[in-house]
């Protein structure tokens, strides 16, 4: 306590004055010090950001590279589908085209037989009009 007395009492405003030089070069070295901790952590991040950005543009480019890579595939997957649709309706074509020999093959064979119109078109399910000729041509006389 005697130390701040006669701190106080001797040169009150040269001890004042120094008291405030000595917090302003405080407070001053607190600013620099703060500044250049907050430069350095400002350099660190921009770093951080500039590898985060170049990576962010390697993902976009591999995303296009995917993108191209399965509008190609869709492409193709279109081409199968179509061929696939058409393999099938010919396939439905040929079935159909098979029963229709068959049913004409079975009259052809049931009229070398000698069976009549009637008999003929209840076992294949074809009209009269189409067992008529087959009669006529392959019929026994």
């Amino acid at each position: 306590m005697d130390f701040l007395q006669n701190f106080l009492e001797v040169n009150p405003f040269l001890n004042l004055t120094k008291i405030l030089v000595c917090l302003l070069v405080a407070s001053f070295i607190l600013i620099v010090v703060g500044f250049y901790f907050d430069f350095s952590r400002n350099k660190r991040n921009e770093k951080k950001i500039g590898i985060l950005e170049r990576a962010i543009k390697d993902l976009i480019e591999e995303f296009r590279t995917i993108e191209l890579s399965l509008s190609d595939q869709k492409k193709i997957l279109n081409d199968y589908k179509y061929t696939l649709e058409r393999l099938d309706q010919e396939i439905s074509r040929l079935a159909d085209s098979s029963k229709e020999d068959s049913k004409i093959t079975n009259a052809i064979k049931m009229a070398n037989e000698g069976r009549d119109i009637d008999e003929i078109s209840k076992l294949t399910g074809m009209s009269k009009e189409e067992i008529e000729p087959i009669i006529k041509y392959h019929g026994r006389s």
